[in-house]
């Protein structure tokens, strides 16, 4: 049996906490689930109450502890909202071995040169996404590991997060345990639910992966392999759940009940008789709602959303190249005929995607729901990588050197010698032999002396 591993996904409802590992037959096995409620306390993904989120946490950890018989000190963990976006990047380097192939050393290179000459104000990146890559006059390369070139060029997204909101959801995983430690980095949480929800084959012929929670609709979009475009959009359950408030005159905490229940996405597979009495507030009467009316209500709604991920489909020039169209995941996609309304919308191939890709022997059959895509998403993580390249790229750096990082030079001067090196500016710049003396006066003792002049023996 591999190692165990925890991944911890803060959401808008509920934080969800997983522990697996690999079994004998290459299968995830769960070994525990824990979740604690936010409401209130994180929304779209954004941490607005610190301590309250922590206890969250700290409740949901201690639930897989016990089931598990484990003590937790390390998570994968996710990080999400609506201010998270992407952007495109170029980096080049120039190798110092002219004709020889091109190593795992210099495609890091080409990646640590991206995250240092990004600028983003104000903003944690939290993925450098690599693209192709040009070796030389040669594009349109997936992987240049043993290629030839002397110039080697890279495409990058980079997804950044606001750094604000960043850190607060670091803080409050760090907390949550004494010496817890967040393994990999925070992980943008829809590319974690792809690990759970998408085969191989699917980011490969080229899949949009949906994910609909209650605060945010997250869209991320697959092709050849290759992580192409993300996309956030402030509109889902939650949005649903007012429209129901206000439509039905009703108050929240019932509308969202009605949605839970007996929401559809297409009205008219609802009966027009069905009808739900809600108890009235303070001793009012009880209201009668139509459940066809909720459900025209929320067919609207959706619609709408729909509508946003399509355009954002098009808008960043996948829109003919999804050969396997839409997967939904999410906890608003458990919703009856969403996937048929979201087919009929966009003209696509769309199915449900449950995480249980692969998934083995499990402590419960709950852990299929979507809404646990990117808890169970993040166990993966801590055994492939995203990107699969990556997972070749780990064994190869095994025998390869470290990327060298440039640090720029600081020059300090102090007492007689910071005097003397003024005085020589104003002679006229800087002296050759006195710079010589002092790259090579440690090798040889320093037998020049103080005098900067040569005299004959």
């Amino acid at each position: 049996m591999s190692e165990i591993i925890v991944g911890l996904d803060i959401g808008s409802k509920q934080v969800n906490v997983v522990a697996g590992r690999l079994d004998h037959l290459g299968k995830l096995e769960i070994l525990g689930l824990g979740k604690a409620d936010t409401t209130g306390q994180v929304s779209k993904g954004v941490v607005l109450n610190v301590n309250r989120t922590i206890e969250a946490v700290q409740s949901a950890i201690e639930q897989v502890e016990n089931q598990a018989n484990i003590h937790i000190r390390g998570v994968f963990a996710s990080v999400a909202g609506p201010n998270i976006t992407c952007t495109r990047h170029r980096a080049v380097i120039t190798r110092q071995t002219e004709g020889e192939e091109v190593t795992v050393t210099d495609v890091d290179q080409v990646a640590n040169d991206a995250k240092r000459t990004f600028i983003s104000k104000g903003n944690a990146i939290v993925h450098t996404l690599p693209q192709e890559y040009v070796a030389d006059t040669i594009g349109n390369i997936y992987d240049p590991v043993g290629i030839s070139g002397l110039k080697l060029q890279g495409d990058f997204i980079m997804i950044t997060s606001p750094q604000v909101e960043f850190d607060k959801t670091k803080r409050c995983i760090e907390s949550a345990k004494d010496k817890m430690e967040i393994e990999g980095g925070l992980i943008f949480a829809p590319l974690a639910a792809s690990l759970a929800v998408l085969t191989s084959q699917e980011k490969k012929s080229g899949v949009c992966l949906v994910d609909i929670g209650s605060g945010m609709t997250e869209i991320v979009i697959f092709h050849k392999g290759i992580t192409r475009h993300i996309a956030v959009l402030p509109f889902a359950g939650d949005a649903i759940t007012a429209d129901i408030e206000n439509g039905c005159g009703i108050s929240n905490e019932y509308a969202e009940q009605l949605k839970v229940k007996f929401g559809c996405a297409v009205a008219d597979e609802i009966p027009v008789e069905e009808v739900v009495s809600i108890p009235g507030i303070n001793g009012r009467k009880t209201k009668s709602i139509s459940v066809k009316n909720v459900g025209i209500i929320i067919e609207e709604r959706l619609k709408e959303i729909i509508a946003l991920v399509e355009a954002e489909i098009s808008r960043c020039g996948y829109g003919n190249r999804l050969n396997c169209g839409i997967v939904l995941t999410g906890g608003t996609v458990q919703m009856s005929y969403i996937g048929e309304l979201f087919e009929r919308v966009t003209g696509r191939d769309v199915r449900i995607g449950h995480p249980n890709e692969n998934l083995g022997k499990t402590l419960t059959e709950e852990i299929k729901n979507p809404i646990y895509a990117t808890a169970v998403g993040l166990v993966w993580k801590g055994i492939k990588d995203i990107d699969e390249r990556e997972d070749i790229y780990k064994e190869l750096r095994k025998d390869a050197p470290p990327i060298i990082v440039p640090i720029p030079v600081v020059q300090t001067s102090s007492g007689n010698n910071g005097r003397k090196e003024a005085e020589e500016k104003k002679k006229g710049g800087w002296n050759i032999f006195g710079g010589f003396k002092k790259v090579v006066g440690k090798v040889i003792g320093e037998d020049l002396g103080d005098s900067d002049s040569y005299e004959k023996g």
